[in-house]
């Protein structure tokens, strides 16, 4: 089994293990029906993104930037082990950064905002994103790629992580309060991803991490709340229609 397909294998797993947790000790309650909402609409976004993404060959895109990216002879003069895990660190920064300016640049955040209109939130809202927000970031990801060349495999190590932990911090599971404590000296946890989709836009500016809570730390956009709502404010539950069409919508 190649490494690539290994991934596939884990993600999936993880899923069905974080869906099943969510059945078990749930952080949350909510009804039957928000929930069959929720994971419908997830399946279809994320087919017909996977479709698009497939289609325009972004896998190949990313591949050519890194070939071609002059930094990357620098990259690879460090050993495999530094090469991985400088590699995850930076580009778990740059995507804080671009999930900042996601929520500070209107024309970002119009097709961001798709991400937040979810009242349900699990572990398939990790895969809740609009196909807008999806290819403006291949233009981010692969200008970083080009700046700082870093290795394919380093790129495909570091997006599976960050599948992973999405998957995980999206996931409506309850931890007890040690484990909590003891897991957010280092990286997000399902508690204060929470935080970032609370209705209340202060609240939901904060806490950008993916995997690791030192940018957010460092940044001072660390918030620690129990929501009381999910969502956005005055926006109903989107089903997938009315997904692709909200970020040309006044709400």
């Amino acid at each position: 089994m190649n490494i690539e397909i290994s991934y596939v294998v884990i993600t999936v797993v993880l899923t069905v293990l974080l869906v099943a947790l969510e059945l078990f000790v749930p952080a949350r309650e909510y009804s039957k029906n928000e929930k069959k909402n929720s994971y419908i609409t997830n399946f279809f976004i994320f087919g017909a993104n996977n479709v698009v993404a497939f289609l325009l060959q972004i896998s190949a895109v990313f591949t050519l930037v890194i070939l071609w990216s002059p930094g990357s002879t620098y990259f690879m003069m460090l050993p495999m082990w530094a090469q991985g895990l400088l590699g995850v660190i930076i580009l778990d920064f740059s995507i804080w950064t671009w999930h900042m300016l996601n929520h500070k640049i209107p024309v970002l955040w119009s097709f961001h905002k798709c991400h937040h209109s979810e009242t349900y939130l699990n572990a398939s809202s990790a895969v809740r994103f609009h196909i807008g927000e999806l290819l403006l970031s291949v233009l981010w990801k692969s200008a970083v790629l080009i700046l700082i060349g870093i290795p394919l495999w380093v790129f495909l190590f570091s997006e599976f992580l960050l599948t992973a932990f999405a998957l995980f911090h999206h996931a409506n599971i309850q931890l007890s309060e040690k484990v909590q404590s003891w897991i957010e000296m280092v990286i997000i946890t399902p508690y204060l991803h929470r935080v970032h989709h609370s209705d209340i836009r202060s609240e939901h500016d904060t806490n950008y991490g993916v995997i690791f809570t030192f940018w957010d730390r460092l940044f001072t956009t660390l918030h620690k709340t129990t929501p009381d709502r999910i969502g956005l404010r005055g926006v109903t539950e989107k089903n997938f229609p009315n997904f692709l069409l909200f970020p040309f919508r006044k709400k």
